[in-house]
């Protein structure tokens, strides 16, 4: 098996020159090889230095090596030098063999074969730049770039550099190399139409590169297509539509996978875009998903529950390659979460779909999901769906029927909606009246408002309909159980006219189903409740 070995070896044999190092440098416990065919590369190698782009995938996706890299032929072998970003790589293991650093001071070298060109290969890294030493895997790509063959051969053989040399002609000097080692500037060509969501937006270059932005924050998302760089002027990249200095940039290699999941309603869009491989890792066990899929992959052990939002397994997160946390705004409550985050390389995604005015526009955020894993076309016929759920409710007339929605917390206090929240607009929608019209602050952004009993029975206790939230309180299963909590309540109009409704334990990982919710609301208003999915009558 002396066939893949000469392309590793032509890799590392290059870097060894960037790096100043010789092929006698390389350590491993064991040094074995396969000579790589010209009928397996598409190219013919001589000995001598050439040079290859190197593509590194995996990790937290902060962590980089040089590229180009030098690669040397020799004896029909060939051997690459690898230089991380960091000097905090202290082994290297590739194909079950291990590799140590060549150096002893500056970012980490090594020396490593490499299996083929234009393949993806495994390997991995330790890393020693937390309290204990941790095992990170990488897939390296090496190609010879745009130009193919001749940037393959943009190195010069030991024949040719004395040729040259003897003819008088310039030959190009060890470490030059044509091919970029980032991509031009981009050239922008459109932006997403949103229909209700606000707080985000996606833009697309040519090329395959997307754009995508929190509003909120002016974070921004890159997603560089498989086997492309980050354009040199990255950084300044800034969606048409921003408003505001912009946040900080996150790059992405597609396929983006190995997230750590933290917001729960989240999951949901990321079930129904058939994308539960990006997920590696999430904020809920498995006993608190309503969510068939994630129940299932954390059975499978395909995801792994890596801690909460203020208390994540940093050691967990490190040893899966986290490639980004995406997390709700409650992640402001714990900065310092954030920072430690950032200090392992991993970057934090703040989802703002709660944020959104209109019901719809928190299932819009499938969209942002769907741009960012490459399933556009799937985010939009799920979107759709829920489109066409409301168009079935909000062309009829209001009923001017009343309702409250609340639940009653373990202090014996009531908390409701704010009136601006998604939850009275959906009751709106779906043809209803909130009945507490004027409640709590409309310029911050809590959606509710904690009230007395007293407060509670004044602007409750002549309304048509009382939905309790059970996706808080699980403890209600029937109107005893609810009259028990709360005695008062036997006074209610709703509760004389058996008009008191409990939401399903999933409703608010549902967060894909918000316009099948409204027409769950418009059918109890109307009386029509026997195909309700998120509401139910207590009894």
């Amino acid at each position: 098996m002396q066939k893949k070995w000469i392309a590793g070896g032509l890799l590392v044999l290059g870097l060894l020159g960037m790096c100043g190092c010789s092929s006698q440098a390389f350590v491993s416990e064991q040094q074995t090889g396969t000579v790589l065919t010209q009928e397996e590369t598409g190219l013919e190698f001589q000995d001598g230095t050439y040079q290859m782009e190197v593509e590194l995938l995996g990790g937290s996706g902060r962590a980089s090596v040089t590229s180009p890299a030098k690669v040397e032929i020799k004896d029909g072998k060939a051997v690459a030098t690898l230089e991380w970003s960091s000097p905090n790589y202290d082994y290297m293991v590739v194909d079950g063999e291990k590799y140590l650093p060549v150096n002893t001071e500056g970012n980490s070298v090594f020396q490593i074969p490499v299996e083929a060109f234009d393949q993806d290969i495994v390997v991995i890294a330790d890393t020693v730049a937390m309290s204990t030493p941790h095992e990170i895997e990488y897939t390296l790509n090496f190609h010879a770039g745009e130009n193919g063959q001749n940037a393959a051969k943009a190195g010069t053989t030991e024949q040719e550099d004395a040729d040259g040399a003897e003819k008088g002609q310039q030959t190009a000097a060890v470490g030059e190399n044509p091919a970029k080692t980032a991509a031009a500037p981009l050239t922008y060509d459109h932006s997403m139409e949103l229909s209700y969501a606000e707080n985000f937006a996606v833009d697309y270059y040519e090329g395959g590169y997307k754009l995508l932005t929190t509003r909120l924050n002016g974070d921004r998302i890159l997603i560089v297509p498989k086997h492309q760089q980050a354009p040199e002027d990255a950084e300044a990249l800034v969606s048409p539509s921003a408003e505001g200095e912009p946040g900080k940039l996150i790059v992405l290699q597609e396929p983006v996978k190995n997230l750590y999941l933290v917001a729960s309603s989240v999951m949901d869009m990321f079930a129904q875009l058939d994308s539960m491989d990006a997920i590696s890792m999430c904020g809920l066990k498995e006993e608190d998903w309503y969510i068939p899929a994630a129940k299932q992959a954390m059975k499978d052990g395909t995801l792994l529950y890596a801690g909460k939002y203020s208390q994540p397994d940093y050691e967990l997160l490190l040893s899966q390659n986290c490639s980004m946390a995406i997390e709700n705004s409650m992640i402001y409550h714990t900065p310092e979460v954030m920072e430690k985050l950032g200090e392992f390389g991993i970057p934090t995604l703040v989802e703002y779909s709660s944020y959104e005015e209109h019901p719809l526009g928190r299932v819009e955020w499938v969209r942002f999901f769907g741009a960012l894993l490459d399933q556009e076309e799937k985010a939009d016929q799920l979107f759709e769906k829920q489109k066409e759920a409301l168009k079935r409710v909000e062309t009829e007339e209001s009923t001017g029927k009343t309702v409250a929605f609340f639940y009653i917390t373990s202090n014996g206090l009531v908390q409701v909606r704010q009136s601006t929240d998604y939850i009275p607009k959906m009751i709106e929608l779906a043809g209803g009246k909130y009945v507490f019209e004027n409640l709590g602050d409309p310029d911050s952004r809590r959606s509710t408002v904690n009230l007395q009993l007293e407060d509670f029975y004044d602007g409750a206790q002549d309304a048509d309909f009382l939905v309790y939230n059970t996706t808080i309180d699980r403890q209600v299963q029937t109107l005893e159980d609810l009259l028990k909590k709360c005695s008062l309540l036997k006074d209610f109009k709703a509760v004389k006219n058996h008009q008191v409704w409990c939401t399903t334990e999933d409703m608010y990982q549902q967060s894909m189903s918000a316009g099948n919710l409204i027409e769950d609301f418009h059918r109890m208003l109307t009386g029509d409740d026997k195909e309700t999915r998120y509401l139910y009558r207590l009894k």
